[in-house]
């Protein structure tokens, strides 16, 4: 089955047609409050949970134990890729 040509697109340029944009014209503020609301309440969760996890230092967290052989190696191996990346 095919797709049928839409009455409200004007088949070569693909622009709506006057016919669509006053079938539109009653939903667009409504939309548009609909967006900003949704918007600012993502916007909102993200930005609580950036500054709620910005003053989180972690200190509840575990570190296991490392040797002073595996430290000399983890810093050899950061001081080379540091070095790398500056060429």
């Amino acid at each position: 089955m095919a797709l049928q040509q839409s009455k409200y697109h004007d088949p070569r340029t693909f622009k709506m047609t006057p016919a669509m944009i006053r079938a539109r014209r009653p939903f667009f503020w409504k939309n548009a409050a609909t967006f900003a609301v949704l918007s600012t309440i993502t916007v909102s969760i993200y930005a609580y949970t950036y500054s709620f996890l910005g003053k989180d230092d972690f200190s509840d967290v575990p570190i296991p134990p490392i040797t002073e052989e595996e430290l000399t190696k983890l810093k050899k191996e950061y001081m080379a890729e540091q070095a790398a990346n500056k060429k």
